[in-house]
């Protein structure tokens, strides 16, 4: 196309980096012919051209003469059929399915065939000269005029694609193709070009692209190894992922031999594959294949032909999928799979897994032991097939029904099943149900377990448990009685121990006390005569005699009190504690807390808990070295608690042998009355006793009520 001269900004380096692949200048033989005076006027001799010649008519006529005389006419006949083909040619370019220009020498275009004009819906004059320009896309003029001027300045063919407007206002792609033209004298006489309208050629060169791409896409982003090879054994299309697999580009793969890429060994193991699939053959294997750089792959390949029109192989596709970790799995579960079996089969339990009609779909080695078959034929039978009773085989189907029906599981403790050798044995059966994918149960799973001997054993052990039993019974009657006749023994022992302190107790009272009661008025009154004969010496003699007589009286009352504590049956435990806390009161105080009244009656129990605490007292009297001593009695909740507690030097973990007698005797005591019993170190320092009874629901305490701690002073 010619350039407008306004059009003149562009340098030929730009041009050159704005070359496509039809944009590039080619280079051509320039044409000669009867297109190459389009645009042009021929040549025509006029009558100013035949001047009258100078020559006589002899040298008119000479043969060199004649020669340039038929050598004018000649060219006069040439001239006249040029005209002729300019015309013819002009008349087959108008009816040319293509568009047609022809420029001139100065890049001006003289003339457009009549296709042109119609798709442009311009006139010539339009057209002409630079006018063609404002048809052309605003963003491809300038490459065009590049390309143009470039090959126009160096006087070769050209090929470039624009966007040209058509007569209804739309952009169209069209493929525009120059040659320089020349005039019959070879001399430059402009350009010829012809366009032809690629749009439609575009939009499918589009599409194909896209599709193109988007298969690309696809294929670059599936896990399954996707290559295709020529027939001279290259590649020719690898995906993505085969070329991570080899840990290269593809474009490292693409058009090198497959040898190079996979190396011999693995060219050996594929190579009889290759010549199969080249035969027109589809085939597909599973092999170990040492790929570089990733090592040996367990691959599951696919090879299919890939054919041209006329059926012939070009070359193939392959499908490789790496199934090097399912393949370890499917190993793995094998394994796992024959395990499990040799662990049921080796399972002296039967094992079996049926489905709703009953027909095994599993069975052990112990089931099939038992049905008289192996665990291959056992599958698909029911147990009707083998020598099961109608009473046993209803039972099964009724179990079965059961466990699918409610979807639990369930526990048969005994069932008889008959053996394939006619023996009747006793099974311990577990039955669960199991679902499929849909939530429907539809199988049971069943373990059977021999229990005949062992049910056999039962029943003997039974009988010798029942015998065992009688004889204990017998035993144990029997040492109840000895034990009733010994506790019988050791409260009389206990009822004569207290008769025997009792009656010693009113003994010293009534006789040793009223006796040192005697003896020491009879001292005051000779301390008062002695007084009276103003014997001074003799008088506090008397007077401590009296003293010393006094106090042996008050220690044998405390003894015959210890000994008889009357005061139990008169006002129960909580006087007598108290009388018991005055009467050890001296270098070591002790006192007692109590917050109620407590109703005992049982005299019986008042006084062992009395002896208990009176126990507790003397040993820390003796033994603990202590400061103070509180007994504490209360009731809660039904609960009588005694406790003695004191701040000595506390009781030592191990006691010597021979010692705590008292300890015992504490605990004979607590142990006849129904109590629990415990003595020990305090967490600071001391020992602590304490004595809990459960005493009856109806005993409840009555209100707080105190008594008169004078009186018992008194007393």
């Amino acid at each position: 196309m010619p350039r407008p001269p306004s059009r003149q900004s562009k340098s030929a380096g730009s041009s050159q980096a704005k070359r496509g692949s039809g944009d590039v200048p080619r280079t051509r033989k320039p044409k000669s012919g009867p297109a190459a005076t389009m645009g042009k006027t021929p040549r025509s001799p006029s009558p100013r051209s035949k001047p009258r010649s100078l020559l006589s008519p002899a040298a008119q006529n000479s043969p060199k003469q004649k020669k340039a005389r038929q050598t004018r006419t000649q060219l006069e006949a040439i001239n006249k059929s040029l005209t002729a083909n300019e015309l013819r040619f002009r008349l087959i370019m108008d009816h040319a399915p293509v568009l047609v220009w022809l420029s001139d020498t100065q890049k001006k275009c003289t003339w457009f065939n009549k296709p042109w004009l119609e798709f442009t819906g311009r006139t010539i004059e339009q057209d002409m000269g630079d006018g063609w320009a404002d048809n052309v896309h605003p963003d491809d003029l300038d490459r065009c005029l590049i390309i143009y001027t470039m090959a126009f300045d160096e006087r070769v063919p050209f090929e470039m694609t624009y966007r040209l407007r058509r007569h209804d206002g739309e952009y169209r792609w069209l493929l525009d193709k120059g040659a320089p033209l020349n005039d019959p004298g070879y001399e430059f006489a402009g350009y010829i070009g012809s366009c032809v309208d690629i749009t439609d050629r575009k939009l499918a060169e589009s599409a194909v692209r896209a599709k193109e791409m988007q298969l690309r896409l696809i294929t670059d982003n599936t896990p399954v190894m996707l290559v295709q090879c020529s027939r001279d054994l290259r590649y020719t299309f690898v995906n993505r992922a085969y070329a991570n697999m080899l840990r290269l580009e593809p474009e490292e793969i693409i058009g090198r031999p497959i040898i190079d890429i996979l190396g011999k060994k693995a060219w050996g193991i594929i190579r009889p594959k290759i010549t199969q699939v080249l035969r027109g053959r589809r085939i597909e294997y599973e092999e170990v294949i040492p790929y570089p750089n990733s090592g040996q792959r367990m691959v599951n390949v696919i090879y299919v032909p890939d054919k041209n029109v006329l059926g012939q192989v070009t070359g193939w596709l392959a499908s490789i999928n790496d199934i090097t970790d399912r393949r370890q799995i499917e190993d793995e579960l094998q394994r796992e799979r024959v395990f499990l079996r040799q662990v049921i089969d080796a399972t002296p339990s039967m094992i079996f897994v049926k489905d709703q009609n009953g027909r095994f779909l599993l069975g052990n080695a112990a089931l099939a032991h038992s049905c008289g078959t192996t665990a291959e034929k056992l599958v698909g039978r029911s147990d009707a097939d083998f020598h099961r009773t109608p009473e046993q085989i209803a039972h099964f189907k009724q179990s079965d029904h059961e466990v699918m029906s409610g979807g639990r599981a369930r526990r048969i403790p005994e069932e008889e099943i008959t053996q394939a050798d006619g023996q009747v044995r006793w099974f311990s059966t577990g039955k669960v149900p199991l679902f499929n994918d849909a939530g429907v149960c539809d199988k049971v799973l069943g373990v059977a377990t021999d229990i005949t001997e062992q049910r056999q054993t039962q029943k003997e052990l039974e009988q010798r448990v029942s015998e065992r039993t009688a004889e204990l019974v017998a035993a144990n009657e029997l040492l109840r009685a000895q034990m009733e006749e010994r506790n019988r023994l050791e409260n009389t022992l206990l009822d004569i121990s207290e008769q025997e302190q009792r009656r010693l107790g009113q003994d010293l009272h009534d006789g040793l006390c009223q006796s040192l009661s005697g003896l020491a008025f009879m001292a005051r009154s000779l301390t008062k005569t002695l007084v009276a004969q103003e014997l001074v010496g003799p008088a506090a003699e008397a007077a401590r005699l009296a003293d010393l007589i006094h106090q042996s009286v008050e220690e044998s009352r405390n003894i015959a009190k210890g000994l008889h504590p009357v005061v139990m049956d008169a006002e129960g435990l909580v006087s007598a504690l108290h009388e018991l806390a005055a009467r050890s009161s001296g270098s070591t105080a002790c006192r007692l807390r109590c917050e109620r009244m407590v109703p005992i009656t049982d005299n019986g129990v008042a006084l062992h808990l009395y002896r208990i605490a009176q126990e507790a007292v003397t040993n820390a009297l003796k033994h603990s070295g202590a400061r103070s001593i509180t007994m504490s009695l209360r009731l809660r909740q039904n609960q009588l608690s005694l406790s003695v507690a004191d701040d000595g030097c506390g009781m030592p973990e191990v006691l010597p042998a021979g010692d705590g007698m008292g300890v015992r005797l504490m605990k004979y005591r607590a142990d006849v009355i129904g109590a629990d019993f415990a003595i020990g170190r305090r967490k600071n320092h001391g020992t602590r006793m304490t004595c809990l009874l459960r005493m009856p629901a109806a005993a409840q305490p009555p209100p707080p009520t105190f008594p008169d701690l004078d009186s018992l002073n008194e007393r």
